[in-house]
């Protein structure tokens, strides 16, 4: 992933008003490596970025934030 990319998903998760403990739920993913991939520290692969897109989407989309 690009530099930058963890700033990108740490704001996807705050706008949808997410804590990391709720989107790792949701997404089946660890906290830790969440954490890890918002601070540019590891680079998660294709599969594990469309788990945690659609958990935070779902998120959106069922609470209507950012409407």
């Amino acid at each position: 992933m690009s530099a930058g990319f963890g700033n990108a998903l740490r704001a996807l998760r705050l706008r949808a008003d997410m804590s990391l403990e709720q989107v790792s739920e949701a997404a089946g993913v660890s906290q830790s490596y969440l954490s890890r991939a918002e601070n540019d520290l590891v680079t998660p692969t294709a599969g594990w970025v469309q788990l945690v897109a659609v958990a935070i989407g779902d998120h959106l989309e069922s609470s209507g934030v950012g409407r």
